[in-house]
């Protein structure tokens, strides 16, 4: 099961860039070809797009592959990184959890606000927010457990040192 999960954003991601695609190409193909273009494919797009972007950040996390200066971390004996590293991971799971809560909150107030073009609830587009929130908390804490345990991914580790 693990490993069935281990890419699940990115890939959840990538359907959703290609699903962004479509729309763009349906939109392209209907403005130039027909003369007549669809309403609601930018607004789908854009919407699509949000989602793309927490989904990937979730999958970042999942792949320790966010922007990190390690600089000063680096001179750190292996105990201190260990600590600070789960420190670090404290205050992510901190700003995480007051996403998820102030996202559920966005959804409930704007579940009733209907999109420009399609009148769906804008909720859904809020939606975001907290389901990525929980996908990313999962992703630290587990990133957290390999910390303590010092057992992080190869992959990752190796990953980690052709950037350096």
């Amino acid at each position: 099961m693990k490993d069935r999960l281990k890419n699940f954003e990115i890939e959840f991601a990538g359907l959703l860039m290609a699903a962004i695609l479509v729309v763009l190409i349906l939109q392209i193909i209907t403005r130039y070809v027909f003369n007549a273009p669809l309403a609601w494919t930018e607004e789908v797009a854009r919407h699509l797009f949000i989602w793309l972007v927490f989904f990937g950040a979730s999958g970042a996390i999942a792949q320790r592959s966010h922007v990190v200066v390690d600089v000063l971390f680096n001179t750190f004996p292996k105990p201190l990184r260990t600590a600070a590293s789960i420190g670090s991971n404290f205050l992510v799971l901190f700003f995480l959890g007051n996403l998820f809560y102030w996202g559920a909150l966005s959804v409930q107030r704007m579940w009733s606000i209907p999109t420009a073009t399609l009148e769906l609830p804008q909720g859904l587009v809020y939606a975001v927010f907290p389901v990525t929130a929980l996908c990313m908390i999962a992703r630290t804490l587990l990133a957290m457990i390999d910390d303590a345990r010092g057992t992080v991914d190869a992959e990752i580790t190796a990953a980690l040192r052709s950037v350096d």
